[in-house]
């Protein structure tokens, strides 16, 4: 089951600086409001456009995602997912979320996604991908400076393949920005690939890559059992486990298949704007 999420728009002709306290911005881009942009109608339904980010640390919480979508002013459906990308290469790793979006296009205005209800806790390094379900604009943007980091910018392409855009003749950064929890802690969760990772108390919400409360095996138990990671049995047990901070919850689960591609020889380069 995918997530249809909130959407803010906020208008690219104002500030888009001004960033809370408790969220750290991670951009790739030069897009300044006012600056141009070129948006890339060269993809068709399937395929993607990916922008890898680098977190000061492992552990911190996705918050929210923002993008320059536009170059038409229909409404469209982009699916958004994201990736471990811990091993650098140019294909991810496993997906920690996937979600619906309906964006009205726009060529003055920064598409922003609030997905922190979703309890997503991102490694050091993650890539975030909007995959398209139609053809050409509207479409996400690309900075106009001349300067495209080649380690940080991706497409999904035919058969599932993973490119640097740069070697597609891309030559300006995705317009993709994440925000993520200024620091780690319990109430945000703790990064991790298996209940090995946790402490006694928690088990690893695989789906979410979050160690949360509960047990993982019946040792940890009072007394009584660890079933579905809490503790049951016949005596007087509150159903919590020996050791572990509050209770939190992983968020809802989202089921991911695969997606056929199609990108033959097209070029990619400057459009819209």
């Amino acid at each position: 089951m995918t997530s249809r999420l909130r959407l803010l728009v906020v208008a690219a002709t104002l500030s888009i600086a001004s960033i809370a306290n408790a969220e750290v911005e991670l951009k790739n881009d030069g897009f300044v409001s006012g600056a141009s942009a070129s948006f890339q109608t060269g993809f068709v339904a399937g395929e993607a456009g990916a922008s890898r980010f680098v977190a000061p640390e492992a552990g911190r919480k996705l918050l929210k995602l923002q993008l320059l979508f536009g170059g038409a002013s229909t409404i469209q459906t982009v699916t958004f997912k994201v990736y471990d990308d811990t091993l650098g290469t140019d294909i991810p790793g496993g997906e920690l979320f996937t979600g619906d979006l309906d964006l009205m296009g726009s060529d003055t205005a920064m598409q922003e996604l609030d997905i922190s209800v979703s309890n997503v806790i991102v490694p050091a390094q993650f890539r975030v991908a909007a995959v398209f379900q139609h053809a050409a604009a509207p479409s996400i943007a690309s900075d106009g400076d001349g300067n495209i980091g080649a380690t940080k910018n991706f497409l999904l392409t035919t058969g599932g393949t993973w490119r640097k855009s740069s070697e597609l003749g891309l030559t300006g950064d995705w317009v993709i920005r994440a925000f993520i929890s200024d620091a780690t802690g319990p109430d945000l969760g703790v990064f991790c690939d298996a209940n090995a990772d946790c402490s006694n108390g928690q088990y690893c919400d695989v789906p979410h890559h979050a160690c949360v409360t509960g047990c993982r095996d019946s040792s940890e138990c009072s007394s009584g059992t660890c079933n579905a990671n809490q503790c049951t049995g016949p005596s007087e047990d509150d159903g919590g486990c020996r050791t572990g901070g509050e209770s939190g919850s992983g968020g809802a689960a989202f089921a991911f298949g695969s997606l056929a591609l199609l990108v033959a020889s097209r070029r990619f380069g400057k459009a819209g704007r």
